[in-house]
């Protein structure tokens, strides 16, 4: 079963790019994820709508990370958060992102 990662992001221009190079890795090497990309004013809007095994944070938004954690124990996920370092984001290496979320 494929694993459905959010990718949250600040105003979502530079997590486009990365979600593209992202698909493209996973097609590449025949992976098992869903891939989609929210700005982090609209998380609550997205998190309604679909469960995410895993939520995963541009370095811009780690400043939302408790109103992001308060708001997956209010809906009852159990979405593992994990953060995308400032250089992996920067360089988008993607193999770096996506052996976090393992």
């Amino acid at each position: 079963m494929p694993k459905n990662v959010l990718i949250v992001c600040e105003a979502g221009i530079s997590a486009s790019l990365l979600v593209s190079k992202m698909l493209e890795e996973i097609k590449d090497d025949n992976l098992k994820y869903n891939i989609d990309y929210v700005p982090v004013v609209r998380i609550n809007k997205k998190l309604a709508q679909d469960n995410y095994d895993v939520l995963l944070l541009t370095p811009q938004v780690i400043r939302h990370e408790e109103e992001i954690r308060e708001l997956i124990t209010k809906i009852k996920y159990k979405s593992k958060i994990v953060f995308i370092s400032e250089e992996d984001f920067k360089y988008m290496n993607i193999p770096s992102i996506l052996s976090s979320i393992e």
